[in-house]
């Protein structure tokens, strides 16, 4: 407790860091799930329209990221927080969740998310 509160300011800072980088690699194709501003900059759930979430992460092994929301991992149901904000069981299905903070450094993260990225696009079909 005396850790978090002492680096409280610059975990938050980090954390917004790896976010915007995050975002950045990205690319167009994405949906973020909940507000952008009003959360955590730590998790970032996204989805993107005809990616197999089950198969992108399958197909990604050596990434750690995961389905949906922690609330539903490994229940093979749609997160109930997923639906609370809106989305469809589709959508929620569809969702990726990545998680970073203070021991996450920005190159392994942007390398990752262009490695989700591309194994999305080659789902369907589009050049990486």
């Amino acid at each position: 407790a005396k850790l978090a509160t002492e680096r409280r300011e610059a975990d938050h800072a980090h954390a917004a860091r790896l976010w915007n980088a995050a975002l950045a690699e990205l690319g167009p194709g994405w949906t973020i799930s909940g507000s952008v501003d009003q959360r955590y900059h730590g998790n970032l759930n996204i989805r993107r329209e005809g990616v197999d979430a089950t198969r992108l992460v399958s197909d990604l092994r050596d990434i750690a990221f995961s389905l949906g929301s922690a609330c539903a991992s490994g229940s093979g149901r749609p997160s109930h927080v997923l639906r609370a904000i809106g989305l469809s069981d589709r959508e929620a299905r569809a969702s990726i969740r990545l998680g970073f903070g203070r021991y996450t450094g920005e190159e392994e993260l942007v390398a990752a998310v262009r490695r989700i990225d591309a194994a999305a696009r080659a789902q369907q079909g589009l050049a990486a």
